[in-house]
């Protein structure tokens, strides 16, 4: 029946959807036909012996790369039943949400890498796509607080698979495009931009991030393509600022506004390149190679990984930046130097979300910053221990809701970069660390403190070891000197 209903592709309306969608976004967003929801690097799924897998969907699968499924099967029923209740109810049986997507079927079928019609005929794909993306609105909409499908899903799903769906709505491989999911919206709701709206929401709600930030999915060239792609977004983008920025992650939104200054200032920074500093961009690098083969040739020593407490030992004081990514400063003052950190909320899922970020860095539609590869790796090597852990909690940089801090040092050891150990992004910042941390005149009194008072009982401890020595050289010289 499927099959009948889509033989109408001869007269498919030839709007495109994709089209209207870029006509609809604001700011002069692009959609563009080539992009792809693409799958993860093979060098990822390499794993060790008893790893748990974090590619593969654990309950239910989007979109065609993982559908069909033995493990999945209960994850289908469950759409089945959603739609029923939630969507065909509405006077909009199923075949008239078939005849609508048969309209598009060709974008949604090129969305995805390698879904020929000798695997999906039209027919099965549209099905699929539809099933698909109601639950996935379903879920948005469970996420969002609506009472009557929380209640639906605690009644016929249950708690404890909630977790485990949204975990598996986070997956790079797991993607629905987003222009769909608006479009399917907008024939059930009636209103599209309700639909991105929701997006939006969902978006920062599961990234635990400031709500103002859901502005930046609206912003740019082009609009996030699926919902990963949108989280990731909202990691490494800053809200706009009125003046001049000068954070990092506030640089993009400026440049745009201010194109000629743009110019004017990207030939300061060649000059200040070519005077050797490396630049942080990886599109810059080889250009700086070229320019400067001596210092490639003859690197300077390695630079020493310090984690938090030997930072804090140092005298080195932790200050909350941002929510972006790439907001790490430092500055160095005449006895101590102070380290601005992006602040971050660690959960269950924090571990999954960077990883296929991560993946999702490792394809071309991410544009090949690495933010959350370079983030990630400079994380490695400032949180070790639990103290590390604790120290940023005090300092309202890191956030959990997880139990111990262990967890948040376990889960960050074993988010995947790919062998990608460098944070050449923050190679300024971990410079300016490491002079700081050599200069003897800036850091033996951090030292000294650290040392001797950093609570109650060393000080205590100094203090009569003083009183100590004192009096045994008051006896001496009285001794010496009777009268």
């Amino acid at each position: 029946m499927g099959d009948q209903l889509l033989s109408t592709n001869n007269t498919r309306d030839k709007r495109n959807p994709i089209t209207e969608f870029e006509d609809e976004a604001e700011d002069g967003d692009i959609v563009r036909e080539d992009r792809r929801i693409r799958k993860v690097p093979k060098v990822l799924h390499f794993k060790r012996h008893n790893e748990e897998d974090y590619y593969t969907p654990k309950l239910v699968s989007f979109g065609p790369y993982y559908h069909g499924l033995e493990e999945l099967r209960l994850g289908e029923e469950w759409k089945h039943e959603v739609f029923t209740t939630f969507f065909s109810s509405s006077g909009k049986d199923k075949e008239f949400f078939l005849r609508e997507i048969s309209k598009v079927i060709d974008q949604i079928r090129n969305c995805y890498v390698g879904v020929s019609r000798d695997s999906y005929d039209d027919g099965a794909l549209a099905e699929m796509m539809l099933l698909d993306t109601c639950f996935a609105i379903y879920l948005m909409k469970i996420a969002m607080g609506d009472y009557e499908k929380i209640i639906h899903f605690y009644r016929h799903i249950g708690v404890p698979a909630l977790s485990l769906v949204l975990r598996d709505m986070y997956l790079l491989e797991n993607q629905i495009p987003l222009w769909f999911i608006k479009l399917l919206y907008g024939i059930q709701y009636g209103n599209t931009e309700e639909g991105w709206t929701l997006i939006c929401k969902f978006s920062i709600h599961i990234s635990a991030k400031d709500s103002r930030l859901s502005r930046i999915l609206r912003q740019g060239k082009k609009q996030p393509f699926h919902l990963l792609d949108a989280v990731y977004r909202v990691f490494v983008l800053e809200l706009e600022n009125a003046k001049k920025p000068v954070k990092k992650c506030r640089w993009w939104p400026w440049r745009k506004e201010n194109p000629n200054e743009f110019v004017a200032a990207a030939h300061r920074d060649l000059e200040l390149d070519s005077a050797g500093k490396r630049p942080a961009k990886k599109y810059q690098w080889w250009s700086w190679r070229k320019k400067n083969p001596n210092e490639f040739e003859n690197p300077k020593p390695n630079r020493q990984s310090r984690s938090v407490t030997d930072l804090k030992a140092k005298g080195i004081h932790f200050k909350p930046s941002s929510e972006c990514l790439k907001d790490i400063n430092f500055e160095s003052y005449t006895f101590y130097g102070q380290l601005q950190l992006p602040v971050c909320v660690f959960t269950v899922h924090s571990k999954l979300l960077f990883t296929h970020m991560i993946a999702f860095e490792m394809n071309p539609e991410s544009g090949g910053e690495y933010t959350v590869t370079f983030y990630v790796s400079f994380l490695k090597s400032l949180i070790v221990k639990s103290e590390d852990v604790k120290e940023l909690r005090e300092k309202k940089i890191l956030f959990s809701s997880l139990d111990y801090d262990e967890q948040i040092v376990e889960a960050i050891k074993e988010i995947n970069i790919g062998g990608y150990g460098t944070d050449i992004m923050f190679d300024d910042v971990k410079r300016a660390i490491e002079n700081h941390c050599s200069s003897k005149s800036k850091t033996w009194i951090a030292e000294l403190i650290y040392t001797y008072f950093r609570n109650p009982w060393t000080v205590t401890a100094l203090l009569a070891a003083t009183f100590l020595l004192c009096l045994t050289f008051l006896q001496t010289y009285y001794t010496m000197n009777p009268k």
